[in-house]
């Protein structure tokens, strides 16, 4: 039945249904253009039935768990549509889970069925055997190009390094060659199982939907190292698109929606996804992570709206301008999932006007436990809105900040834990009931809060930024807290700095030394001796060290937080006489100081992570 939950009415009816309700009169309407195979909203129906019964077919029941391992394309998104009519859980997982901890994500999860690329598969064939694994279901990037682009992806010239490894054909070929030598284990591929399903007359349950039902498992950033298993109900994904209904989110039926942010990230499956469906949106699905083609490849996709992390935007900015029409039609550049300096904005801002673009950069905020961007800058006007200031979703997401001994802080300016409560969240971390307890929590009121871990402050105007991580912060020789994110936050426009992030390491002496790892624009400076002294001064840093680029994390596609926060070696502090003192750290605080010549060659860090290496 219908229910209720923060003033949003959800109707008993599943996902796809209820996107489908909203495109009545849309079903000549583009809902997918993969490099010009167009699928129509009215066609959408016929094709996630076929994909379910092919999924039946294969032995998928009600309560099944069946693990996604998949890109950005048509098929993910159609078989978590067909996951969730077969009342089966979709279980999304990044492949370089599976590759670092198969049965983890697998087994575990009491998954017996696997539906991913080809070419993610030599990354776990190793591990089938021995798993829970009875079905792998392979599909091909092919399968739905038209025919004179068949076998495009097998030039891999343009692919980041690490997706050239992925998509290695000889690899790909050899993998697939051997699969008779896997005992137990049935091989099919996607494309014989959807047309098996268009053939098949095997019935479907099209009845009333159970809102309670557990239909999707998503995991937590891999940039904590320990990722937790996040399971939503059949109602948060219908709360999702309710809440939305009837506000200006400035999204229109048939605009073009960039995609790729895998839906094994619930920004990715809502957000790039569900949303814009709703809307009646066209999804431009892009299988290969790419920053370094991202600016290129909006302008020939001629795409109004597009969510891609805050990294690809600022390879863009160093990239330069296109031509000042490119990205005329772009009506929504947004982001989310990683804080942004004010000083990022605004070149990313500009960047967009040089381009074409007339509208500022939008970011959304909050966790995504809590079903999606918990705060929006789209309501907020041009002028004001700067790095992840938003409002909450009004009048269904509610935020508020209290303290470190959970007291409610009413003033407006300072610094917080913010806590959200929206209908869309998620129910419980699986088999976690500590991490749940620690996460979420009902007051007097009824009303469920999620604690996001994220640090606060609300404005007068009824806006929120939020500053970073409360986890990114040290306590000093005082016993105060110190927040790093505070310190990033004071990068001054008209210093040569294209990024930075700010790091603590323990020195020697049992304190901390704070440090800046600085991303410098090359038009107006290089690194020397004067610039380290000035960057130490100014921000009151111990030490500095220059990257050309920063790692960006293979499973979130964010910059690499662990990465950064562990790179020890190579810092460089001023010295009285005009030298530097090059600093090594530790994990444990030991730290190594020497002194350089006068001649040193101040370095820019290229180094790759040792699982590259």
């Amino acid at each position: 039945m219908d229910r209720v939950i923060n003033g949003v009415k959800i109707y008993n009816m599943n996902i796809f249904d209820n996107i489908m309700t909203f495109n009545q009169d849309n079903l000549d309407g583009d809902a997918f253009d993969y490099f010009g195979t167009r699928i129509t909203y009215g066609e959408l129906p016929a094709l996630r039935e076929a994909y379910a019964r092919g999924l039946k077919l294969a032995g998928v029941k009600e309560g099944d768990v069946v693990t996604l391992c998949m890109p950005v394309s048509i098929e993910n998104l159609m078989l978590l549509f067909a996951c969730n009519l077969l009342k089966a859980v979709s279980n999304n997982v990044n492949f370089l889970f599976l590759k670092d901890d198969f049965n983890l994500y697998t087994q575990d999860k009491g998954s017996e069925i696997i539906v991913t690329l080809d070419a993610f598969l030599p990354y776990f064939t190793e591990h089938l055997a021995e798993s829970s694994i009875k079905k792998v279901i392979l599909m091909n990037l092919d399968d739905f190009l038209p025919a004179e682009k068949k076998g495009m992806f097998l030039d891999t010239s343009e692919m980041p390094e690490k997706m050239q490894e992925v998509f290695n054909v000889e690899q790909i070929m050899d993998c697939l060659q051997n699969l008779d030598k896997i005992k137990g284990v049935e091989f099919i591929r996607l494309e014989d199982l959807r047309i098996a399903g268009e053939q098949s007359d095997i019935p479907l349950d099209l009845g009333p939907t159970d809102l309670d039902r557990d239909i999707s498992y998503f995991y937590t950033s891999g940039t904590t190292s320990k990722p937790k298993c996040v399971v939503y109900k059949e109602y948060s994904l219908n709360a999702y698109v309710e809440m939305h209904a009837g506000l200006d989110t400035q999204n229109f039926v048939g605009e073009r929606n960039f995609q790729c942010i895998p839906l094994t990230h619930m920004t990715g499956e809502r957000v790039c996804a569900i949303m814009p469906l709703a809307r009646g949106g066209t999804l431009v699905p892009r299988p290969i992570y790419n920053k370094y083609t991202f600016a290129k490849d909006l302008s020939e996709t001629n795409c109004q709206c597009a969510v891609a992390t805050a990294s690809f935007y600022l390879t863009s900015v160093r990239q330069g301008v296109i031509s000042p029409t490119a990205l005329e039609n772009f009506r929504r550049p947004a982001s989310g999932g990683e804080a942004v300096n004010i000083n990022s904005v605004r070149k990313i801002d500009k960047w967009l006007r040089e381009n074409g673009c007339t509208v500022r950069f939008s970011l959304g905020g909050g966790a995504s436990e809590e079903g999606g961007a918990t705060l929006v800058t789209y309501f907020m006007d041009e002028e004001t809105k700067t790095n992840e200031t938003g409002k909450p979703l009004e009048p269904y997401v509610h935020v508020k900040l209290v303290d470190d001994n959970g007291n409610l802080v009413e003033e407006n300016e300072v610094l917080a834990n913010l806590h959200a409560t929206s209908p869309a969240a998620a129910d419980r971390y699986l088999n976690n009931p500590k991490a749940t307890a620690e996460r979420w929590y009902v007051d007097e009121n009824g009303t469920k809060w999620g604690v996001t871990g994220d640090i606060a402050m609300r404005h007068a105007d009824g806006s929120y930024t939020i500053m970073g991580r409360a986890s990114d912060s040290y306590v000093d020789e005082n016993g105060k807290r110190v927040y790093l994110f505070m310190i990033e936050s004071t990068l001054d426009e008209n210093d040569p700095i294209n990024e930075w992030e700010i790091s603590a390491f323990r020195n020697e002496k049992g304190g901390y030394d704070v440090v800046g790892q600085v991303i410098l624009d090359p038009d107006e400076a290089e690194p020397s001796a004067e610039l380290v002294k000035y960057i130490c001064d100014k921000y009151h840093l111990n030490a500095v060290k220059f990257y050309k680029e920063f790692e960006i994390g293979e499973i979130t596609a964010k910059r690499d937080y662990i990465l950064l926060a562990h790179d020890y070696k190579g810092y460089l502090t001023p010295c009285e006489d005009g030298r530097l003192m090059l600093v090594d750290y530790s994990e444990n605080g030991s730290t190594v100081r020497i002194k350089t010549g006068r001649n040193f060659v101040i370095p820019i860090n290229e180094k790759k992570s040792e699982e590259d290496k």
